[in-house]
C-alpha cells in the first residue's frame, strides 16, 4: 500500500503515579486512511487501535493489520504500552505491516540518537519521535 494513502501513529498517554513519577497508561495506534473518495465515514476500533477514514480497500487492510497486531499482543499476553520499540518492530515484522515497522525503528532510532531511555520520555516526546515522516 502507497504510503500516501494512509497513515499510522503512536500515541502514548501518561499521568503521574504517587511519587511523582510518570506512568505509561495506554498506547495506541491510530491508523488514518487519506484516499476516500467517497461520502462514507469509516471508523473501526480496537483495544489498542483506532481506525479512521480511507477508501473501502485501505479500512480493510488497516484493519486486517490491527486484527493481526491485536491477536499477536493476545497470544503474547501483552498490550501495546507494554512493548519497547524493539519489541514493537518485531511483531510488526511477524504481522507483516511495513509502515508500522517503520514507525517502531525510527522510535529506536531516535531514542538511540538522543541516548534517552524509552521509559523516561513523556507521553508528548514519545508521539512526536514516532510521527510518520513526510513521505
Amino acid at each position: 500500500m502507497p504510503f500516501h494513502s494512509r497513515k499510522a501513529l503512536l500515541e502514548m498517554t501518561m499521568t503521574t503515579q504517587p511519587g511523582g513519577t510518570p506512568r505509561r497508561l495506554r498506547a495506541a495506534i491510530i491508523g488514518f486512511g487519506l484516499d476516500a473518495h467517497d461520502s462514507q465515514h469509516r471508523l473501526s476500533t480496537g483495544d489498542e487501535c483506532l481506525l479512521i477514514g480511507g477508501s473501502a480497500e485501505t479500512h480493510a487492510e488497516m484493519l486486517e493489520t490491527m486484527l493481526r497486531l491485536e491477536s499477536e499482543l493476545d497470544r503474547r499476553g501483552q498490550r501495546l504500552a507494554d512493548l519497547n520499540p524493539v519489541e514493537l518492530a518485531d511483531i510488526a515484522w511477524r504481522i507483516d505491516s511495513p509502515e508500522l515497522h517503520a514507525i517502531a525503528l525510527q522510535l529506536d532510532a531516535a531514542l538511540d540518537r538522543d541516548g534517552r531511555a524509552f521509559e523516561e520520555l513523556s507521553a508528548e516526546e514519545l508521539t512526536n519521535l514516532s510521527a510518520p515522516l513526510d513521505y
